[in-house]
C-alpha cells in the first residue's frame, strides 16, 4: 500500500470543493447568527467516559477510541451535541436559554458510501434551557431559513415526537427492552420499504400486525401535537412540512420532538439535516437535567447531493486576473492588481509574459470571470482591455475607469 494513499472513508478537498464548502458554511453561519445563535468550538478529542454510552450499540462500534500516551481512554468526537453537554457543565453561568452553533468535523468509523465519509463536517445549532415547543419550532425555522439562503431548491421537513411513539408503544405493550430495536427498524422504513421492514420486525420477534396497529394508533394520538406544531411552524413561515409516524431518529438520547430535512428533488440521499429534543442528555452541576433541542446539517452528504443536482456553481479564488504581456510593464501590472484588491476585488497576476492563449486557458481552468489585458499600446494610450470570460465580451476603457467597469461586470 502506498504511503500517499488516502485512508478509506477520508478525502481531500481541492480548491473548487473547498471554496464551495467555505461559501456554504458562511451562508449557514449567517442565518444561525440572524436567529440569535452564537458560535462555540470544542476540542476534537474528549475523554471516552464523556462520549461512551451516549449513541447506542451502533454508535459505540463506530466511535474512534484509543488510549493516549498517558494511558487515558479518549475518543474523537462522534457528534457535536455530547461535547456541548460538557461545555454546559463546565460553564454553569452561561445565560439560559443558551443558543449556540458549532460547525466542525466529527469522526465515525462507518462503511464509506455515496455521500458518507468517516470524517465529515456537521453544522449544529442548539437551544439549551427551554422546554417550550416554540424553541423546537424555532430550531426547525432556523434550518429552513438556512436552506433557503443556500438556494438549493425545495426542502421537505418531516417531524414526529418520541413521546407520542412511547405513548403508543405503551398501549401496544411493547417492552422497554424491545422498544429500541423496534424504533431502529422503523426508522429505516423509507429506505428499505414496507415489505422488508415487516420482515425485519418478524425476524426480531415482533407480532405480524404490530406495524399496522402502530400506524393506526399514531394517527389518532398525534392529532393535537401535529396541529400545534404545524401552527407554530406556519407562524415562522416554514412550508413543506409533513408529520411522519415512521420517523424515529437513530440516536437514543431523543426525548421529544424529532425532525429531518429532505431534498425534495433528491430524496434518495436521505436526510441532509436532522435533530430533535433531548431533555435528559445535558445536566447542570447539581445533576439536574437541562431541557434542550437542536439540529445538525451533514455538510458533506448535502454537498454530494448538490453536486449531483448541478446546483453548485463553479468556484474560484479570484474573480479577476491581470495578464502579463510584457516584462517591462511589471510595475504597472502590480499597481493594477493592487488597486483592484484595494477596491475589494479578488485578483491575481500571471507572473511571466506568456502567449495569450496559454493565459486564457489558465484563467478558464480556474473559473476566473474577468481578464485584464494591458500591453505596450494600451500603456501609451492609458487604456486597458477588459474581457468578461463568462460572456466572451471585451471592452476597452480608460485605466482610471477599470475598477468601475470590472465591478459592473461582476456585480
Amino acid at each position: 500500500m502506498s504511503e500517499t494513499q488516502l485512508l478509506k472513508g477520508f478525502r481531500d478537498y481541492l480548491p473548487q470543493e473547498q471554496m464551495a464548502r467555505k461559501k456554504i458554511i458562511s451562508k449557514i453561519s449567517e442565518v444561525f447568527e440572524r436567529f440569535g445563535f452564537a458560535p462555540v468550538d470544542t476540542p476534537a478529542l474528549e475523554y471516552y467516559k464523556l462520549l461512551g454510552g451516549k449513541y447506542g450499540t451502533e454508535g459505540e462500534k463506530l466511535m474512534y477510541k484509543f488510549k493516549d500516551q498517558g494511558g487515558r481512554m479518549v475518543a474523537l468526537r462522534y457528534d457535536l451535541t455530547v461535547p456541548l453537554s460538557r461545555v454546559l457543565l463546565n460553564y454553569p453561568n452561561l445565560p439560559k436559554p443558551f443558543k449556540r452553533y458549532q460547525i466542525a468535523p466529527v469522526w465515525r468509523a462507518e462503511n464509506p458510501q455515496k455521500g458518507r465519509f468517516r470524517e465529515f463536517v456537521q453544522c449544529d445549532a442548539d437551544i439549551v434551557g427551554s422546554d417550550s415547543l416554540i424553541a423546537d419550532a424555532e430550531v426547525v425555522a432556523t434550518f429552513a431559513a438556512a436552506f433557503k439562503n443556500l438556494e438549493i431548491g425545495e426542502v421537505v421537513v418531516k417531524f414526529n415526537d418520541r413521546r407520542l411513539i412511547d405513548q403508543v408503544l405503551d398501549k401496544l405493550k411493547v417492552s422497554t427492552a424491545k422498544r429500541v430495536n423496534f424504533l431502529r427498524i422503523l426508522d429505516k422504513l423509507e429506505k428499505i420499504g414496507k415489505k422488508e421492514t415487516l420482515q425485519s420486525l418478524k425476524k426480531a420477534g415482533f407480532k405480524p400486525d404490530l406495524l399496522t396497529e402502530y400506524e393506526s394508533q399514531m394517527k389518532s394520538a398525534g392529532l393535537d401535537f401535529v396541529e400545534q406544531f404545524e401552527n407554530l411552524l406556519g407562524s415562522f413561515g416554514v412550508g413543506n412540512i409533513k408529520f411522519d409516524p415512521y420517523l424515529a431518529r437513530g440516536l437514543d438520547y431523543y426525548t421529544g420532538t424529532i425532525f429531518e430535512f429532505i431534498l425534495k428533488n433528491k430524496p434518495e440521499f436521505g436526510s441532509i439535516a436532522g435533530g430533535g429534543r433531548y431533555d435528559n442528555l445535558i445536566k447542570d452541576n447539581k445533576g439536574q437535567a437541562l431541557p434542550a433541542v437542536g439540529c445538525s446539517i451533514g455538510l458533506d452528504r448535502m454537498l454530494s447531493a448538490l453536486e449531483e443536482m448541478g446546483v453548485i456553481a463553479p468556484q474560484t479564488a479570484a474573480e479577476v486576473i491581470v495578464f502579463n504581456l510584457d516584462a517591462s510593464l511589471t510595475a504597472d501590472y502590480l499597481n493594477i492588481a493592487t488597486n483592484l484588491r484595494s477596491a475589494g476585488l479578488d485578483c491575481e497576476f500571471y507572473y511571466k509574459p506568456d502567449k495569450l492563449d496559454k493565459q486564457f486557458k489558465y484563467a478558464e481552468a480556474k473559473n476566473i470571470q474577468v481578464a485584464v489585458i494591458y500591453g505596450p499600446n494600451e500603456a501609451k494610450a492609458r487604456k486597458v482591455n477588459v474581457k468578461n470570460l463568462t460572456e466572451k465580451k471585451q471592452v476597452s476603457v480608460d485605466l482610471d475607469d477599470l475598477v468601475t467597469e470590472i465591478k459592473s461586470m461582476l456585480w
